[in-house]
């Protein structure tokens, strides 16, 4: 019988100006010297309040791609730090863990948009400088702490938000591909029952407050903070400890291709989720269910609009897709295609093309 297992930080805080208790989940992460790895937005934002929450802190400027190279950089400019902060988007906080991992140090991690659900783990994304995936990075341990504030959170634009919520989308339909397709999670286990729960829950926020998440003010409200909570805490032990499927094995295609190349991830997800639900596991009333979701919300559903109609242009995508590790999560071997007709399907109202 197969372990399971669920990583989880080591703390997860989240609520309004959560940025002032900084200092003290350094303190309780162990102290000491921190380096920080800041993308320039978030270094224009909350600037002034590092520096009264981190005083002394050395503050290294992301570059604008999480590659090997940025990482090397990173990495070698710590220094003395006992602790690396990886503060801004997706790709400032997975190169804030590449460069932990080269250096062997805890890191602390502070989103300030909720586009994904990469804050929680243990995995860093690593992409060429022309914007593919180039695999993946594992830190030992999963962050010492991850503080979500909201109130930063709320002032980002709903175009961020959307992704993270079609990033988390995807954990039900992924979740059941792996279980299907005996597929073990990012620490080499089973999914718990705890996972599973997660998982269920999630899918519920994000269904029934998900579009008043999208609507609400600056003043984060209690729908705001639990899809805030789903997108990043929820949905990312879900993929971890639960695993992933086509959904996420679909972004390795799409990162090839220009026109798709101004997606967020979680956009890129969405349109991987469709795909798998499309390949065979969803019925067409679930597809334009989903569908219909995520254009509410401004999510991407089709290839079309897109500018994507060349049969060559969906069989390289799904060529490269078929080369992520967790392609075979699912509930029957897929074939590129497979993929090439479930993609088509989309700008056909999931109709399989004739």
């Amino acid at each position: 019988m197969t372990i399971r297992i669920l990583g989880a930080p080591q703390r997860y805080v989240q609520g309004p100006r959560a940025i002032d208790r900084l200092a003290d989940e350094i303190e309780i992460a162990g102290g000491g010297t921190v380096a920080i790895v800041i993308d320039p937005v978030a270094r224009a934002l909350l600037g002034a309040r590092l520096a009264e929450q981190v005083p002394g802190a050395q503050l290294l400027d992301f570059g604008g791609e999480c590659t090997s190279a940025e990482i090397d950089a990173c990495a070698s400019e710590l220094g003395t730090a006992q602790l690396v902060l990886g503060i801004g988007g997706g790709k400032a906080i997975d190169t804030a863990k590449g460069a932990a991992i080269k250096s062997g140090l805890p890191v602390g991690i502070v989103p300030t948009i909720a586009s994904n659900d990469s804050p929680t783990s243990h995995i860093a994304v690593v992409y060429t400088a022309d914007h593919a995936v180039e695999g993946v990075r594992h830190m030992r341990t999963n962050p010492a702490f991850v503080l979500v504030d909201t109130a930063v959170i709320a002032g980002a634009p709903r175009r961020f938000l959307a992704a993270g919520i079609g990033d988390a989308m995807s954990k039900p339909f992924e979740l059941a591909g792996a279980l299907a397709g005996g597929g073990k999670n990012f620490f080499g286990g089973a999914p718990t029952e705890l996972t599973q729960a997660i998982v269920c829950r999630a899918h519920e926020i994000l269904l029934r407050d998900g579009e008043a998440a999208m609507q609400a003010g600056p003043e984060p409200e209690p729908a705001f903070e639990r899809v805030v909570e789903a997108a990043i805490l929820l949905s990312g032990l879900a993929f971890e400890s639960g695993g992933l499927s086509i959904a996420h094995s679909m972004v390795r295609g799409f990162s090839l291709m220009p026109q798709l190349a101004g997606l967020l991830h979680g956009e890129m997800v969405a349109l991987g989720t469709l795909t798998q639900l499309a390949a065979g596991q969803g019925s067409r009333a679930e597809i334009k269910e989903l569908s219909e979701f995520f254009r509410r919300i401004g999510l991407p559903t089709g290839f079309a609009s897109f500018g994507i109609s060349a049969r060559e242009d969906f069989c390289r995508m799904a060529e490269h897709s078929l080369t992520a590790p967790y392609a075979s999560n699912y509930m029957r071997p897929l074939s590129v295609d497979d993929l090439v007709e479930a993609m088509r399907s989309l700008d056909n109202g999931g109709r399989k093309n004739d």
